[in-house]
């Protein structure tokens, strides 16, 4: 980040701003300034405390490595000035100045425009279809009436029942896959038996029929050779 373009700093004044609505001055604070009064030296504050410089470019390191580990911090500080209404809200002596009878709730997403909105929606919208998924299958799960679909801890310790059976299961299906093989080949082997015997049987029929021919036809020849004689 550079540091001249870097919205590390105005973040830095508000949250310490936050902080200070929030919870107050730091006694640490109030000690260093009573510390520095007290001696009226620069130079011994100086000694104690780190220069701003220094607390910027330690600041920045710290936000690149934020950055790098959480996506959320690093849209952050990429859309700074979208989020900057969320960041800045009515310090406290504004709330009490105004009236109670006319004063009118307002709610962080009125601070932002419409455009913001659109944006921020937009950036959302995967992990609003998540959601929505994740609602949609456990109300099907509700409607079907599934037992022990919202107790996981309770199944937990059924899992090494359930690697057994799986084990189990697969090398059952190992047999069964063996056993169907050597039957698929038994199969076969009565189809080629089935089918030779087919043919062989067909062949001794042409074969008979050619006998038959043949024998009819001596007998009808011996029987003309026998009326001529006479």
């Amino acid at each position: 980040m550079s540091s001249a373009h870097s919205p590390v700093l105005p973040l830095d004044i508000r949250l310490r701003t936050l902080e200070s609505q929030l919870f107050g001055v730091p006694p640490s604070i109030l000690d260093q300034q009573q510390y520095s009064k007290g001696n009226g030296e620069g130079s011994t504050s100086n000694s104690t405390t780190k220069s701003a410089t220094r607390q910027i470019q330690e600041a920045e390191e710290v936000f690149e490595r934020l950055c790098s580990e959480s996506e959320g911090i690093k849209r952050l500080l990429e859309g700074y000035d979208q989020y900057l209404p969320l960041l800045n809200p009515p310090s406290s002596s504004t709330l009490t100045g105004e009236n109670d009878g006319s004063e009118q709730r307002v709610s962080e997403s009125d601070l932002l425009p419409e455009n913001i909105k659109l944006t921020m929606v937009l950036e959302s919208y995967r992990d609003i279809k998540g959601a929505e998924r994740d609602l949609r299958e456990i109300d099907l799960l509700r409607e079907r009436d599934v037992q022990g679909s919202g107790s996981l801890e309770e199944l937990l310790p059924l899992k090494p029942n359930l690697v057994d059976s799986i084990k189990q299961t697969q090398s059952t299906s190992h047999e069964i896959s063996s056993i169907k093989r050597d039957l698929n080949g038994v199969l076969n082997r009565y189809n080629e038996f089935t089918s030779t015997t087919s043919d062989l049987f067909i062949d001794l029929h042409h074969q008979l029929q050619y006998l038959e021919d043949r024998i009819y036809k001596l007998e009808r020849k011996k029987k003309k050779e026998i009326e001529g004689r006479y």
